[in-house]
């Protein structure tokens, strides 16, 4: 009698250590957090010599109004780096204006390409306008403007053509030439060429 009581006893105790074993787990868990800053392309187009004073208030400055050919006017765009951080390859794009004549020619001439400057595309009289690129490098590789750092001057100056005879078509009205700034990463690009470059980005 005692025997049997004694097995069952047993059997009790076995049935609770397998349900113990049901809900008992040994765990663990690790989360690591890493932190990252945005960087940013960040530039800006300046012309500190072009004097704006239009004291007829005709939308024209004095001083770029009823030029002759050989006349200098100051014009001199810079890019600048705005980043913090961030270091940029930069291109300027200039729109020049042209005659209409059956043999199209630039109205204007620019002065003093600054140091560091390459003409990547020069293009011709097409549509009224000629439209020039220029690189901050060399002809095959582009060279980075450090952040919080300016590039030299693209030109110094703009000046009547001096094959201007005054008797071509399309120099009437206000002629305007426009400067266009463009800034991208250094890094994560598959082009390593000026040109290259221009196009993957998709500038125009």
């Amino acid at each position: 009698m005692n025997k049997k009581k004694t097995i069952i006893s047993a059997i009790v105790l076995l049935a609770i250590v397998a349900v113990g074993g049901a809900i008992a787990y040994f765990t663990d868990t690790d989360t690591k957090t890493n932190t990252f800053t945005v960087g940013n392309v960040d530039i800006t187009l300046s012309e500190d010599h072009w004097v704006t004073t239009d004291n007829d208030s005709d939308g024209v400055p004095d001083a770029a109004e009823n030029i002759v050919p050989d006349q200098e006017i100051a014009k001199d765009p810079v890019i600048t780096n705005d980043s913090a951080t961030a270091p940029a390859y930069v291109y300027a794009k200039v729109a020049i204006p042209c005659t209409t004549d059956a043999t199209p020619e630039e109205i204007f001439t620019l002065n003093t390409i600054g140091s560091g400057w390459n003409l990547m595309t020069d293009g011709v009289c097409t549509s009224g306008v000629a439209t020039k690129v220029y690189n901050y490098g060399t002809s095959s590789a582009m060279t980075s403007l450090a952040a919080g750092s300016a590039t030299p001057a693209v030109f110094t100056s703009v000046s009547l053509n001096s094959t201007i005879t005054g008797n071509e078509t399309g120099l009437d009205g206000n002629k305007n030439v426009v400067v266009t700034g463009y800034g991208v990463q250094t890094t994560g690009l598959t082009a390593t060429t000026p040109s290259g470059i221009w196009t993957e980005v998709s500038f125009s």
